[in-house]
């Protein structure tokens, strides 16, 4: 009995001292001064119109008869870019709708990813390429836009240089289609480490 009671004690003086200790910490709080400067500067990358940008699509309309349009709309600081293609069945092929320009003095690491993936029919393919030259050039990358992730270029975007997008699409003859659309971001960063996620 005296050992239960023993350790009965020993419980409860722990569970005082811990308690007091939780009392004499709790109300305590340091403030350190932090100074976080941001001097903001113009981008570094920036998209341009490409040949085809705005030119004419397939397909149109209305009366008077008004043609689609390769639709290209950059924004004003050249820091997004919004594509709207009308591509048909089988394959088509847009070339030279919109540039990536390198204005820095320095190379960037350019990383595409696709966070939200455009819906086409089974045996569809959709895909942005990125080459290296505004006509020409060598293939850099090759973005799938029916599944999400990332596509890392193969190369570095060098001071000064110009890239040129590209678009593929392919939808089987007979398929049912409707508009659809991927949301991407191009990521560059004078690090080739893997970019964190952002809200995108």
């Amino acid at each position: 009995m005296r050992k239960v009671v023993k350790k009965e004690i020993l419980l409860i003086a722990a569970s005082i001292a811990v308690l007091a200790l939780s009392h004499a910490f709790a109300s305590v709080f340091v403030y350190y001064p932090v100074t976080v400067n941001l001097s903001p500067v113009s981008p570094p990358i920036r998209f341009l119109d490409g040949s085809n940008a705005n030119q004419n699509d397939l397909g149109g309309g209305g009366i008077p008869y008004t043609s689609n349009t390769i639709g290209v709309t950059i924004g004003p600081d050249g820091a997004s870019l919004t594509l709207t293609l009308h591509p048909t069945k089988q394959y088509n092929y847009y070339r030279n709708v919109s540039l990536i320009q390198n204005t820095d003095g320095k190379a960037y690491y350019i990383t595409v990813r696709v966070n939200t993936a455009a819906s086409l029919p089974a045996g569809s393919q959709a895909r942005l390429l990125i080459y290296d030259a505004p006509s020409g050039g060598s293939l850099v990358a090759n973005v799938n836009l029916l599944a999400t992730g990332d596509t890392s270029a193969s190369a570095t975007i060098p001071a000064g240089a110009v890239w040129r997008i590209d678009l593929y699409i392919f939808i089987p003859e007979g398929a049912s289609v409707s508009a659809t659309s991927a949301s991407l971001q191009l990521i560059y960063s004078p690090s080739s480490e893997t970019p964190p996620t952002v809200p995108p």
